[in-house]
């Protein structure tokens, strides 16, 4: 679609332009086409994302956080080396993987969450609020209280 043609699709609809918002900065050219749409910015685990109300029309509400998804990648690698006797502790694996004994302590019981918690991080449906230092911080043994604790549903 053109960018006149969406420019006046836009303009001719309530829906998409509301009038109790304060106008952008005006077009410089007249191809030149400014959507506003209201969101902030949240600085999270080093990253800024750009966070936009649920109730918005026409953005996806899936997000992976590579942090995340690192986090659960690196626990599940490390947890199969100790099953594969290829690592017998704490210090091994830190060897192996090149990183602190603490940063091993604090990621390792990512291995266990609930497989619909790790799924729904996988797709990036975990809940907004849910960081990494929230995830690996003193993870519950009990699926559920995980789900209860990093504000996810219970499971199906």
């Amino acid at each position: 679609m053109p960018r006149t043609d969406l420019r006046e699709v836009l303009a001719k609809s309530d829906n998409f332009i509301p009038t109790n918002v304060d106008r952008p900065r005006e077009a410089v050219h007249p191809n030149d086409l400014i959507l506003a749409i209201e969101a902030k910015l949240k600085r999270a685990g080093g990253v800024v994302h750009l966070v936009v109300p649920p109730n918005s029309t026409g953005v996806s509400s899936q997000h992976p956080n590579p942090s995340l998804i690192k986090a659960i990648a690196r626990s599940r690698e490390w947890y199969e080396r100790v099953l594969e006797e290829k690592s017998w502790n704490q210090k091994s694996l830190s060897l192996y993987a090149g990183v602190t004994r603490r940063y091993i302590d604090k990621v390792f019981p990512c291995a266990f969450l609930a497989p619909d918690i790790v799924e729904a991080i996988l797709e990036g449906r975990q809940p907004r609020d849910l960081t990494f230092k929230k995830l690996c911080s003193e993870i519950p043994s009990s699926w559920s209280e995980q789900r209860q604790r990093f504000g996810f549903a219970s499971a199906r």
